[in-house]
């Protein structure tokens, strides 16, 4: 329990960073992202129509089906692990999204701090549930969810072949 408590907090922490300041972020960034990923375009400027209420409301939905997924499965007395895997899996792939749009616009982008702070964290609990569900994938978990973030962030930083618009999927 104290795990999924721990979560909670890091899920609220982040997305509160989010809704403070996606609504200023897009409207100083938009122009820019929208001229450097023109296939993006239309992302950006959905964005930009939603004001902080509007995203709140998107956050407070995701919430609601977070905490099913927490505590239906509990009460529910489902197991209990692979809950806390798919938990950990899904928000630490959603943090390491947004280091690596960090990296790629080499700007800040809002949810940017608290991630780079809960990454290491959530990969750690992470890996210790893929370590009791899957103990035979472990060695190769671990080495894929350390090595994509560097390689991804060194590349960005040092202009390697890597083109923002093959991985622009990840700016949406």
């Amino acid at each position: 329990i104290a795990v999924i408590i721990i979560f909670i907090i890091g899920f609220i922490v982040h997305e509160g960073e989010e809704i403070i300041f996606q609504r200023e972020w897009m409207l100083k960034n938009a122009t820019a992202l929208s001229q450097r990923l023109p296939k993006l375009k239309w992302v950006f400027e959905h964005l930009l129509t939603l004001d902080t209420k509007a995203f709140t409301i998107a956050v407070i939905e995701e919430s609601i089906v977070i905490a099913l997924a927490i505590f239906l499965p509990i009460c529910m007395q489902m197991d209990y692990p692979l809950i806390c895997f798919g938990l950990f899996c899904a928000y630490t792939l959603h943090l390491l999204v947004h280091i690596i749009q960090g990296c790629l616009i080499r700007r800040f982008v809002p949810g940017l701090e608290t991630s780079v702070l809960q990454t290491p964290n959530y990969g750690f609990f992470t890996y210790i549930y893929a370590s009791i569900i899957y103990r035979h994938y472990v060695p190769g978990l671990a080495t894929a969810c350390i090595l994509f973030p560097i390689f991804v962030c060194i590349t960005s930083i040092y202009g390697s072949s890597i083109d923002a618009d093959a991985l622009s999927f990840l700016l949406a």
